[in-house]
């Protein structure tokens, strides 16, 4: 064998085999061309030089070796609009200069873009059932979690997400939409995540604070506040604080779907929160809540959140604090720095952009303030008592069971049956069970028992009998609560006396009842009842006294001989001498 074919095979001495710069499918004219160079300069007995001539001889067919397998977006372009015209495969190779089996694989789909060629799938892929992996993924489960249970025993997740996007790019979420905002168009509001802790002095307890956050969404100028909860108290107080920071309304106020703010969602109609749509209408502005789950519907608030939240954490992470005044304090502080902080995108402050163009966009505040009212509902219980917020209210007895409104203000609470108002109480906020009452609320009963307490009974005692006084003196000396409901029934009882025959006569009954009562050691409401009723009987069957004539011979008489004639011998006795020598 010659030395030119050895350099060409590649088995000249000392020499390893040449790379192959050609594809499988190329033309024969180029491979003959290539032969040719190559065995004119491989008569030099060095390897670099065979290698040299091999290269050069490449170049001088029209492209070097690198530039053979790159692909650039117009020669795929070019090579797809030649298939279309239904150019052959040999003549599109030819005329571009390029292999014929690059032309095929773009041919018959292989190479899908002008950056990679689709590679088949790695072993491991096979081993998944893809079909029940797209249900599971319709179904909204995370995809790491279907990596966990079907394929984390085969491969690492990182690998898994990207092959299965690869082989499903439809699965991929959707593109993002950039929003814009007119000045003075919308507000998103929202609570930060994480609760900051703060530490009571006087207690040791450890309490939360939320923290309400708000951004305009054409300056995106924040705002934030804490309070000690989420109701609804807080969450209206906090938005009237941000209208008031603001100095205007946006016309749109964009809240989540929290309880305080939509009762109901619903993609197209949601039902707003009574007290939430009141304080909307009083400021003019429209609630338009973000979808369930979509937070992307108020992106603007999620991102100022998660600044907020980092400056805040890094700016007092060595801070304690010790009150809810302070936590707004430091956060006013965070507030400000943000704002006054040059926007990479906007090129000024959020502060500047909203001074210079959005603060004149927004609606001006309303002349009237808003009185915060906060509106409950509530059943009469039995006593005359509704319960709103730990403390109890009376309201009038003749509405006992039915539901009535409750307009919680921050120094009233009006009770309403439809659109009367019941009663005005002033608030109380104790929140420990302390009862606010009105007398004409009750009905009689009630209203005695009520009336019914120590002080009480000692006045009336006082006024009905100066004995009843000193033994009410006694008897609570003794024991206030063991003898509070027998006091209440000698005045009742002492009370239908007076009313029954007036005040100078039975004032004579009562005492003579107190002082029997006292001898006897018998103190005792039905004792002194019958008492009295003795005494009133006795008034009323009194008749004048008259002498008894016993007549002889009287059958009925018990001794009708001896002493019945003795007697009538004997000058006659007043009635009650006779009574008293009667044998027992």
């Amino acid at each position: 064998m010659s030395t030119q074919a050895m350099s060409y095979s590649g088995v000249s001495p000392g020499a390893s085999p040449a790379p192959r710069a050609l594809d499988r499918g190329a033309a024969p004219s180029t491979a003959s061309t290539v032969v040719s160079a190559i065995t004119t300069q491989s008569r030099a007995p060095a390897r670099s030089h065979s290698q040299s001539a091999y290269r050069r001889a490449i170049c001088s067919h029209g492209e070097n070796w690198m530039a053979r397998r790159e692909l650039t977006v117009q020669r795929y372009e070019e090579i797809k609009r030649r298939l279309a015209e239904g150019r052959s495969v040999r003549e599109i190779a030819s005329a571009l200069s390029c292999s014929r089996r690059l032309v095929r694989e773009i041919r018959d789909g292989v190479r899908v873009t002008h950056a990679i060629a689709a590679s088949p799938d790695p072993l491991w892929m096979s081993q998944l059932d893809w079909p029940v992996i797209i249900h599971d993924l319709g179904l909204g489960h995370p995809l790491k979690f279907i990596w966990e249970e079907k394929a984390q025993t085969l491969t690492t997740y990182s690998n898994f997400w990207k092959q299965f996007y690869r082989k499903f790019p439809q699965c991929r979420n959707a593109s993002v939409t950039a929003r814009t905002f007119e000045p003075g168009e919308r507000v998103e509001v929202d609570y930060a995540g994480d609760p900051i802790e703060w530490y009571d002095i006087k207690t040791g307890e450890i309490h939360k604070a939320y923290v309400f956050v708000s951004g305009l969404g054409f300056s995106q100028l924040l705002f934030a506040w804490a309070a000690e909860d989420m109701k609804s108290r807080n969450w209206i107080a906090s938005h009237r604080r941000m209208y008031a920071y603001y100095n205007g309304v946006p016309h749109v106020t964009v809240p989540d779907c929290l309880r305080q703010g939509v009762v109901k969602c619903h993609l197209y109609d949601p039902d707003l929160n009574e007290n939430y749509a009141h304080m909307a209408a009083h400021f003019s502005t429209a609630i338009v809540p973000a979808r369930v789950r979509r937070p992307k519907d108020k992106a603007i608030v999620e991102g100022l959140v998660k600044i907020l939240g980092r400056y805040f954490r890094f700016r007092f992470r060595h801070s304690r604090f010790t009150c809810i005044a302070e936590i707004n304090r430091a956060l006013m502080v965070c507030v400000e720095r943000i704002n006054d902080q040059r926007h990479r995108r906007f090129g000024v402050s959020r502060r500047e952009r909203f001074e210079t163009i959005e603060r004149a966009a927004l609606k001006a505040l309303p002349t009237a303030e808003y009185d915060g009212g906060e509106w409950k509902e509530a059943k009469l219980h039995p006593d005359c008592f509704l319960a709103v917020e730990g403390d109890y209210y009376s309201a009038p007895h003749i509405h006992r069971h039915k539901t009535l409104r409750i307009k919680l203000t921050d120094n009233q609470v009006e009770i309403f049956l439809n659109l009367e108002r019941l009663a005005v109480h002033p608030r109380c906020r104790m929140k420990s069970g302390q009862r606010i009452k009105i007398k004409e609320h009750f009905p009689p009963n009630s209203d005695a028992y009520y009336e019914s307490t120590p002080q009480r009974l000692l006045s009336q005692s006082r006024f009905i009998h100066a004995d009843l006084h000193a033994l009410f003196i006694e008897l609570f000396n003794d024991d206030v609560f063991a003898h509070i409901r027998r006091a209440m029934g000698l005045v009742s009882a002492c009370t239908k006396e007076i009313n029954l025959v007036g005040h100078e006569l039975a004032s004579v009954r009562i005492a003579a009842a107190i002082a029997a009562m006292r001898r006897y050691n018998r103190i005792r409401v039905p004792y002194f009842k019958e008492l009295l009723a003795q005494a009133r009987k006795q008034s009323m069957n009194s008749q004048p006294e008259r002498d008894i004539v016993r007549k002889p011979g009287n059958p009925m008489l018990r001794y009708v001989g001896g002493a019945a004639l003795q007697a009538a011998d004997k000058p006659s006795l007043s009635s009650t001498a006779a009574q008293e020598n009667l044998p027992l």
